[in-house]
């Protein structure tokens, strides 16, 4: 799987490390999608404070003691906000007992193996990033314990994107949740969230929803997630729907319990050079649901992906690529360059009176198992598919 290196003139590299990030100005064209920035030198690479940052250790929190750090955290994040200044958490562990908020700031690890935070509320232990600019980068987010999903509610996640803007979430190690690992939402807008690993979530591994637009999702690792790996989720109650969500070079799958990638709802979403496996339902599903009472599906480009033995879970039997209407529309749908293999029960469906216009092309579907396709409702066009 191709994996994307941004070469960064001087000017980029202040954009990201002492500009629009730092500072809280747009990073991005109003309107226009973010562009991913990535060094080698940058990711994963040890953090240490400087005359521009503050260190929580400042204000009292101490590496490897087992006592709560959260009042130490806490005023470090007002801190650097107020002084415009990235908040340095060195190498350690440290306990947060209660739902971390960083807005506005850097706050930066010394690596996602050296820093971690461990949250020992399983009930409200999300890092909660808001503001301007805000940005999580290079250490790693764990529960203590976790409970179940419940209600979902959000100050369970392992981190929740609240409103925010230009926000990055970068080089994370996310292990262990009450309900998703990354959850985007409330119009968050103008996001990057690269080269982070997830892990055993109680819900799905990243979500994005309610109104979020703008949003780039890159070379992550998604495994055992507790619903949907990757997912773009309109719910009727907002009033507009997600839109333009890049969703491109991740590798998905490890046993997750629903689906790998999915858009139920969603405007102008791409699906782009992923890996999936392994999913106890669909590897990709485009669906409308009642149940859920979600928007319509309009221009989603799903191309170059890899799909291998996806739909195990019994009696559902899900192809490795689902579309699906079960109400509203699902419209402008296109398959291009996917490889398709091995699906668990069968190869690809495309059902629900209100598909209108899937095409697939230059697909390759390698299946033994059950139908190869199962085309119930729309306008399917088909068009130099190995396979079908």
């Amino acid at each position: 799987m191709k994996k994307h290196q941004w070469l960064l003139g001087t000017a980029a590299l202040s954009l990201i490390v002492g500009g629009s990030f730092a500072s809280g100005a747009p990073a991005y064209a109003a309107g226009q999608p973010p562009a991913v920035y990535r060094t080698d030198a940058g990711i994963g690479a040890s953090s240490t404070a400087s005359a521009a940052a503050l260190s929580v250790t400042d204000f009292g929190a101490v590496a490897n003691d087992g006592r709560d750090d959260h009042s130490a955290f806490a005023a470090a994040a007002k801190a650097a906000k107020q002084q415009n200044k990235t908040l340095h958490v060195p190498a350690g562990t440290f306990h947060l007992s209660k739902i971390l908020t960083i807005d506005s700031i850097r706050m930066e690890g010394a690596g996602k193996a050296a820093t971690v935070l461990v949250s020992t509320d399983p009930e409200k232990g999300s890092i909660d990033l808001k503001g301007s600019g805000v940005s999580l980068r290079n250490l790693k987010h764990v529960y203590e314990t976790t409970v179940p999903r419940g209600n979902g509610a959000h100050e369970k996640n392992s981190i929740t994107v609240r409103g925010a803007g230009n926000f990055m979430i970068d080089n994370v190690s996310v292990n262990k949740s009450s309900t998703a690992g990354i959850m985007v939402a409330y119009g968050s807008n103008n996001g990057i969230i690269s080269n982070n690993t997830v892990a055993n979530t109680g819900a799905d591994g990243i979500h994005i929803t309610t109104e979020s637009h703008h949003i780039t999702v890159e070379n992550n690792t998604v495994t055992a997630a507790g619903d949907d790996g990757i997912a773009v989720v309109s719910y009727k109650t907002s009033p507009v729907p997600v839109r333009a969500v890049t969703i491109r070079d991740n590798e998905v799958g490890g046993l997750s319990k629903a689906r790998g990638i999915s858009v139920v709802g969603g405007e102008n979403v791409t699906i782009e050079n992923n890996s999936v496996k392994n999913t106890m339902m669909a590897g990709i599903y485009i669906a409308t649901e009642g149940s859920y009472n979600t928007m319509n599906v309009d221009g989603v480009k799903v191309v170059n992906n890899t799909v291998n033995h996806t739909g195990i879970k019994e009696p559902e039997k899900h192809p490795n690529v689902l579309v699906y209407a079960g109400q509203g529309t699902i419209d402008n749908v296109e398959f291009s360059g996917n490889t398709i293999t091995n699906g668990a029960h069968r190869g690809i469906g495309v059902w629900g009176g209100g598909v209108r216009n899937v095409k697939f092309e230059r697909n390759t579907l390698v299946n033994t198992n059950g139908a190869k396709t199962t085309f119930k409702n729309g306008n399917i066009e088909l068009v130099d598919n190995v396979g079908f």
